[in-house]
């Protein structure tokens, strides 16, 4: 089993569901709907109350909150749209993709979630896994959860849209799994537009930029009423990743202006 425990940044965004004057139970029936987490596999992870912060189910609905309610919706300044997060991450058929459901699966390495797609006779889906709850597990926070399942739904978009869906490796990536980093100025993406790309002129993104942007936004741009540690372990763990996870060197750190 997953190690139960409740990090300050759990009790922080739970208590800021409140704060925005959201119902607990609407936004734990709507999470449970629109990112289908109706699989049997959460009943032992605490499907039973979502309000329990301490396991699997009540920290995937704050990481759920984290994306669907945090972000300021600066159109001059954001990479992208809360909505363009929102939908992308998501298991409803969309624009990104296809329709999936979420399972929780316990894990006995250290990979976070896993997309997969292409089962016969199943749907594609998004497993995750204990390092993204385990107490002392550097992916333990709402923030970092809320960025995994962007990344996970880019992997699906990828399949949807023909690309090869799993990462590559090599170059300056210092993990064993790496993406390309695909420069663009924050206006070369209009809002609602996240789904697109082109291949002249180059417009594309991979599934740890779209977890690199989404953490500079939520580090830089989120409500005023969101808790500062939310915004500061996006920034720390944003940067890691740009640090580290890009085949080419990513030439942006969350912090530097953003390009126009």
């Amino acid at each position: 089993m997953c190690t139960e425990n409740r990090t300050l940044e759990e009790i922080l965004v739970h208590a800021t569901i409140g704060r925005l004057g959201v119902d607990y139970d609407a936004l734990n029936a709507w999470a449970r709907s629109f990112y289908r987490l109706h699989d049997d596999s959460w009943n032992p992870w605490g499907a039973g109350d979502p309000n329990d912060k301490s396991r699997p189910y009540g920290k995937t609905i704050n990481a759920i909150f984290v994306i669907g309610y945090l972000l300021s919706d600066n159109h001059d300044l954001q990479w992208h749209s809360l909505e363009d997060y929102e939908s992308l991450a998501c298991s409803q058929q969309n624009r990104f993709h296809s329709e999936l459901y979420m399972r929780m699966i316990r894990y006995n390495g250290s990979a976070e979630a896993t997309a997969v797609w292409g089962v016969f006779a199943d749907e594609d889906r998004t497993d995750l896994h204990c390092p993204l709850y385990d107490q002392g597990s550097p992916s333990n926070f709402p923030s970092h959860r809320a960025a995994v399942l962007v990344h996970e739904a880019w992997h699906h978009w990828l399949y949807t849209h023909g690309f090869e869906p799993s990462h590559g490796s090599g170059g300056a990536a210092r993990w064993g799994e790496g993406d390309y980093y695909h420069f663009h100025t924050v206006s070369a993406y209009e809002f609602g537009f996240l789904h697109t790309y082109s291949t002249t002129p180059h417009r594309f993104h991979t599934p740890f930029q779209v977890e690199a942007e989404f953490f500079a936004d939520l580090a830089e741009l989120a409500r005023p009423e969101t808790p500062i540690q939310v915004c500061q372990t996006a920034r720390a763990h944003g940067n890691t990743l740009l640090e580290n996870a890009f085949i080419n060197p990513a030439p942006y750190r969350i912090g530097d202006p953003r390009p126009w």
